[in-house]
């Protein structure tokens, strides 16, 4: 059996949640391939696997062997590999030492590799799918595969020469057509066509599997529910003191969201407004990517509410970073209006923090019994979460200790095993 994985669409900052599925999937599927080549006894029912992986950023995957690394290489820049594979890393050419006699030559090289690293990080999606749909296929034919696994919907293969198995994680377009997206036209379109011929779908909640069949008429026995695992700690190493001085943090709640329209960033800073005029101790964080066009309308609340001191709005935090505000925050929210599954609860109650959901899409399935739920669409009711968690020290102790178990729930060996035994048999 020999398989590929298209990782595409993996970034070099490697933050998004399709991202951190793809990235934990393939590294934890690699290091179970290993035992099973090595005739492990727990998978006797599958037979020797071989996989090769199609990334732009092979550093992040530390699990998959060199040999097993297919670099998609980018046009206008120089990609060099060290001896120890961990350590690859991309630069961009404007960055290399001038090697032009004149200034002006020298400014002018540097202007326009500036604006080629602009213009591939626009079109970056644009790429990935080009090269998917064109030289992909080339590869599998070229190398005999016989399974093409496609880690999310954007990057499944129109017409794929072999089986396809493709990885379905949301379906967010349809649910929200006022959304623009970038590959709505794809999806709409294309994509029901691409997952009536593949061999199987796996989609990360119940809910989402519900979607499918709705939205595509999907028979449902060729869908397979594989949940996300988690792999995320607390981290004990630092200060919390420093931390706080460094960021001029306090007490405060933490939402880790971006601000697309169904993350629901303006009824949460509606809902803000109700718990700031009755607790005055406690602050709003939110972090993570702000698109200047969904942001305007926040920022224009946050000054209408005479908030500016209350709600800090701090960009992407490198992971280990972000453990930390996990760790620190006095509670967590989350008010979405649909969630394909929802890391960032979860991700909460790795690091103790209580959490506070909406009761939309699959986070009740995810979060159990271990938050509180408000309805999304009503501020009052978001409010009132909030201040429960503020107020009654007894129910936030509470679900810290639920949130710890919910968490053992879900694992990434887990989910590859599932992968394994569920679809893989089937060849």
């Amino acid at each position: 059996m020999k398989i590929a994985i298209n990782a595409v669409r993996v970034s070099r900052r490697s933050g998004a949640g399709l991202e951190t599925y793809i990235l934990n999937f393939v590294n934890e599927f690699a290091k179970i391939v290993s035992r099973i080549n090595t005739n492990d006894t727990e998978f006797t029912r599958i037979k020797n696997i071989e996989f090769d992986v199609y990334t732009i950023y092979p550093q992040h995957f530390p699990n998959v062997l060199p040999q097993n690394i297919k670099q998609i290489k980018i046009p206008f820049f120089k990609i060099r590999i060290t001896n120890r594979f961990a350590q690859i890393e991309t630069e961009r050419k404007e960055i290399e030492k001038p090697k032009h006699k004149f200034l002006f030559f020298n400014y002018l090289k540097r202007i326009f590799n500036y604006m080629l690293y602009s213009m591939f990080y626009f079109l970056g999606d644009y790429f990935r799918f080009f090269w998917t749909q064109t030289v992909l296929p080339f590869y599998i034919l070229k190398n005999r595969y016989n399974i093409v696994f496609s880690t999310t919907q954007l990057d499944a293969l129109i017409f794929s020469p072999v089986d396809q198995i493709v990885v379905v994680h949301d379906t967010i377009p349809l649910i929200f057509p006022n959304y623009k997206h970038k590959q709505k036209f794809y999806i709409k379109y294309f994509l029901p066509k691409i997952l009536k011929k593949a061999k199987s779908i796996i989609t990360i909640s119940e809910n989402t599997k519900k979607d499918i069949i709705k939205y595509f008429n999907i028979n449902a026995e060729k869908i397979f529910v594989i949940p996300y695992g988690m792999k995320f700690f607390k981290n004990d190493n630092i200060d919390s003191y420093e931390f706080k001085k460094k960021n001029n943090l306090d007490k405060f709640i933490l939402c880790v969201s971006n601000n697309l329209p169904h993350k629901n960033l303006p009824r949460l800073i509606e809902a803000f407004k109700i718990v700031a005029e009755k607790i005055i101790d406690v602050d709003l964080l939110i972090v993570g990517y702000k698109e200047k066009k969904y942001q305007l309308e926040i920022d224009k609340k946050i000054k209408e509410y005479g908030l500016e001191s209350r709600i800090k709005l701090l960009d992407h935090f490198k992971h280990s970073d972000l453990s930390v505000l996990y760790s620190i925050a006095y509670l967590f929210v989350f008010p979405s209006l649909y969630e394909g599954f929802g890391l960032p609860p979860l991700e909460a109650m790795a690091c103790g923090c209580p959490v506070v959901v909406s009761n939309a899409g699959s986070l009740p399935e995810v979060c159990g019994d271990a938050a509180v739920y408000v309805d999304p669409y009503d501020p009052k009711s978001i409010a009132g979460g909030i201040i429960e968690i503020l107020q009654n020290k007894t129910l936030r102790q509470e679900l810290i200790k639920k949130g710890t178990e919910q968490v053992k729930k879900f694992s990434w060996e887990s989910a590859v095993k599932i992968f394994l035994n569920t679809i893989l048999t089937q060849y």
